[in-house]
């Protein structure tokens, strides 16, 4: 998960620059539950801090919940999407939509733009994958789509050729692949192995360039959700240029809601100071400027806004939807 811990330093450092008021103190939870429970509380013991940017897998955010909910203390995530985290907390926010919608944008897109009616899953066996797989399937079955088989892994493996000869055996037209941008690349380059022809999509855990350095050929015509930007929008110009200045590269989506997360915490201890009763109020009771227009966050601390589609063309994403 590097690539997501670097885009969020990069845009949530972005947002801080050059205003000493503030210190940005980061640890690496490695995606290990309680090795970031420990550094949590670590942050809120001998820290102090009242505010964590983080984390970005959902499981392990979920892990955090309780910590940082026992201390009263903000929790906000631009990454972690599980609907698990709905309900979570009255100390969690997040900018990002959760997967409910992004499951069903994936169901809808494969169903009615890629006219597929019958579909496999091939799904991390986390809270990321599970939660996302459950919403797609409910979605795709109740578009008229069948589900031929709802295959699963673990994180770490290496070898998906049984799942994926199954699939093939099966004769399904579109493969969903909710995980991690490294078992996905696996799973991409092995199906191309095996002369697997499926539509294969993912979700947001898919896109990062690591995909297609693993994947290789076999990333090309790949689909994936992910977090919409309005590219014309002020506010992500504005962004751009900054980010662009700074670190000498395009921004990616990653970049992009890391900042929009930093600006917002920024925002709202400015102007209801370190307090995170008050932080929690001001993110509750006011409106912010975000990436796709006014952004407004819900009784659960919860944003309503859309996933895209991107698809790999030429070892580059592009976004078509």
């Amino acid at each position: 998960g590097a690539t997501y811990g670097a885009s969020m330093k990069r845009g949530f450092d972005l947002a801080f620059a050059g205003d000493t008021a503030y210190q940005l103190l980061y640890e690496d939870s490695k995606f290990d539950n309680k090795l970031a429970v420990t550094e949590l509380e670590k942050f809120i013991s001998v820290d102090k801090i009242k505010v964590i940017y983080g984390e970005a897998a959902s499981g392990v955010s979920l892990a955090m919940v309780p910590t940082s909910d026992k201390n009263k203390v903000i929790q906000f995530s631009s990454i972690s999407s599980s609907d698990d985290l709905q309900k979570s907390s009255d100390y969690f926010f997040r900018n990002v939509p959760r997967n409910s919608v992004q499951g069903k944008t994936a169901a809808e897109f494969i169903f009615k733009d890629l006219k597929v009616t019958d579909a496999a899953i091939l799904k991390d066996n986390d809270d990321y994958g599970l939660n996302l797989s459950k919403s797609f399937s409910e979605v795709f079955q109740s578009l008229g789509g069948k589900i031929l088989t709802n295959e699963t892994y673990n994180s770490g493996d290496k070898d998906f050729k049984s799942q994926l000869g199954k699939i093939k055996s099966l004769g399904a037209k579109g493969v969903f692949i909710p995980g991690n941008y490294a078992e996905s690349a696996i799973i991409l380059k092995q199906a191309k192995e095996l002369g697997l022809t499926a539509l294969f999509i993912g979700g947001d855990g898919s896109y990062s360039p690591k995909l297609m350095e693993g994947a290789g050929a076999g990333a090309e015509g790949f689909y994936c959700t992910i977090m919409g930007v309005d590219s014309t929008n002020a506010y992500y110009i504005d962004f751009k240029t900054k980010f662009i200045s700074k670190y000498n590269q395009q921004p990616d989506v990653y970049d992009a809601y890391a900042y929009e997360a930093g600006m917002i915490l920024k925002t709202a201890i400015d102007k209801a100071g370190y307090d995170p009763e008050k932080i929690k109020k001001y993110l509750y009771d006011n409106s912010f400027i975000s990436l796709t227009g006014d952004l407004k966050f819900d009784s659960d601390g919860e944003v309503l806004r859309s996933y895209n589609i991107v698809k790999v063309q030429n070892g580059s994403f592009l976004n078509i939807k």
